[in-house]
Formats: structure tokens, C-alpha cells, sequence
């Protein structure tokens, strides 16, 4: 009777920590909520969908980001330093017309339990919302609250198709 219990009681905190989160965490590939571009004014709107790879690693020391054009947008393919292994990222994007900045951000995950070492998160960026053209795309990784200071991790131009 008593594993019944148990079971009960548990399966459900497992069921909900299997469930993706609405911004990527360090505890498993998580995606930034999934978007179709709405318009604004007959112009599509630009939208970044960010993934998280699996974990963080404790390998830190890495700030690296590299990219390429896509059909109707572009996608990144980064790796963020983060003060511990523990972090959550998320991703915004804005565009002022030919140069478009990505902002990958790292919070720390108030639920997890973290060895104090500095981390190093694979993610991936795919904007989605640019008519064909080239770019000036930036990728810049923010620490609020983490006195970490902002820096530039690619800034190169791309091709929409």
C-alpha cells in the first residue's frame, strides 16, 4: 500500500518535470515558446525560437556563436559561458533594417541545486520573419543580476532566402 502511495504522490512531480518549460532550463532540450510571425502594419514580424541542448556543462569558458541564412531567416548556433552550470536561457530579438540583434540571456534556475563552477550552454537561435535579403546579424549574451558584463559573441552578415 505504501508504494501506491509513493507512487502516486511522485509520478506526478515527475510527469510535470518532464513537461518542456516555456524558456529553455539546464535540465533538458526546453524551447522558447514556438511562433508564427503575426504582421504589424503588412510587415512580418521577426521572432527567435531558442533551444537549449541537453545540460550544461561544467567545461566553462566558452563564448562562441556562428551562423548562417535560412529561408526566411537565419539560424544560430552558440555556446554561452554561464556563472554556474545551473543557468536558464532565453532568447529576443529586434531588427532595425538591415541588422538584426539576437539577445540570449541567462538567469539562474532557482529550482536546481548547482556546483558553484563556472558553466558553458550549447543553444540554438532560429529567426524566423526576414524577407529575403542580406543582414547584419549580432548575437550579444546578458547575466542580469549576475554582475557578468554583456559581450559580443558573433556579429556577421547573413543571407534570407
Amino acid at each position: 500500500m505504501r508504494n501506491v502511495i509513493a507512487a502516486a504522490l511522485v509520478l506526478p512531480l515527475l510527469f510535470a518535470c518532464a513537461q518542456p518549460s516555456q524558456s529553455a532550463s539546464g535540465g533538458g532540450d526546453s524551447v522558447s515558446p514556438p511562433s508564427a510571425p503575426p504582421t504589424q502594419g503588412g510587415a512580418q514580424q521577426v521572432t527567435v525560437q531558442l533551444t537549449q541542448t541537453q545540460g550544461g556543462s561544467s567545461a566553462g569558458g566558452e563564448q562562441a556563436a556562428s551562423a548562417q541564412g535560412a529561408a526566411g531567416g537565419a539560424v544560430v548556433r552558440g555556446t554561452m559561458s554561464t556563472p554556474t552550470p545551473c543557468h536558464r536561457l532565453t532568447g529576443a530579438v529586434q531588427r532595425a533594417g538591415e541588422t538584426v540583434t539576437v539577445t540570449v540571456s541567462a538567469a539562474a534556475d532557482p529550482d536546481a541545486m548547482c556546483i558553484q563552477s563556472i558553466g558553458s550552454i550549447p543553444y540554438t537561435a532560429t529567426i524566423r520573419g526576414l524577407p529575403a535579403g542580406s543582414y547584419t546579424l549580432r548575437v550579444v549574451h546578458t547575466y542580469p543580476g549576475t554582475g557578468w558584463e554583456t559581450a559580443t559573441a558573433l556579429e556577421t552578415r547573413v543571407t534570407a532566402g
